[in-house]
């Protein structure tokens, strides 16, 4: 995030009391998530809109306790994993992992590629887990890695369109912003994949990397993640071998679905 845009942000949250202390530990953290390497104390100040010694006690606090790590050598400051570890201990995410997992590698292994499960994170999508199969290649995702609610994504169409009408509606909109298309085109696409169970059409013009995609449903009908498989390895996937593959991704998502305590599941 640019300079601008950091102080276009605090005046933003000015009218409103705050913290400043704490705002100030956030904005640090905001601005390692976003970079893929690490910062110096100064291009982070930079980053946030602040001097190398309004930052310096709190990077010290950050790392003391554990949220960011500074390399000797370098004298730049990366994230440790300490924040994910905190959002998979949350016991939602956690039940979620637990029932998810065996599943997932049981599936992987039926299916011979990857598959990840991903969640709602505000208005995009974080990968919370993958498996790998015994393959020698294929595609996979990163853990933590968070990505647009775009039709583009299997997963993002997935989550989106198995949730209970307001919220469903309120991320078609998100959709067809990040698309730049009409919302009843958005919705519509969103009805045919609640209509055939999850994401196993890749036709429709958007889809990025071919997938399949289940939703996995809680007791009140919506989505708390979607389980999904990307159609990528070495060799060509047959149509019939294709098939089979979205069958167990069927069984599998309902699966999952049924040990969080789902009391139906599409």
């Amino acid at each position: 995030m640019s300079r601008k845009a950091w102080q276009m942000k605090k005046a933003k949250n000015a009218v409103q009391p705050g913290a400043p202390a704490l705002e100030k530990g956030l904005d640090l953290l905001e601005a390692l998530a976003a970079e893929a390497r690490g910062l110096s104390q100064k291009q982070l100040a930079e980053r946030v809109g602040r001097s190398v010694g309004e930052i310096f006690r709190m990077l010290v606090a950050l790392e003391r306790r554990g949220y960011v790590t500074r390399d000797p050598a370098t004298g730049e400051y990366t994230l440790t994993l300490r924040l994910f570890r905190i959002a998979s201990q949350y016991p939602p995410t956690e039940r979620l992992l637990k029932a998810a997992l065996p599943v997932m590698e049981q599936l992987a292994s039926r299916v011979q590629l990857s598959c990840h499960l991903t969640v709602l994170h505000g208005e995009q999508f974080m990968v919370i887990a993958r498996i790998e199969p015994e393959w020698l290649m294929g595609w996979s995702v990163k853990v933590g890695a968070v990505f647009p609610l775009t039709q583009q994504y299997a997963s993002a169409k997935v989550l989106a369109a198995f949730q209970l009408e307001g919220r469903r509606r309120e991320l078609a909109d998100v959709i067809a912003e990040q698309d730049r298309i009409s919302g009843k085109k958005a919705l519509a696409a969103l009805d045919r994949i609640s209509a055939e169970g999850g994401n196993f059409s890749n036709d429709d013009g958007y889809t990025r990397i071919l997938a399949y995609s289940c939703p996995i449903i809680e007791a009140s009908g919506r989505a708390v993640a979607a389980l999904t498989v990307p159609l990528v390895r070495q060799d060509k996937i047959p149509a019939g071998e294709a098939a089979t593959i979205a069958s167990e991704l069927r069984n599998a998502a309902k699966a999952v679905s049924e040990r969080i305590g789902a009391t139906a599941t599409p």
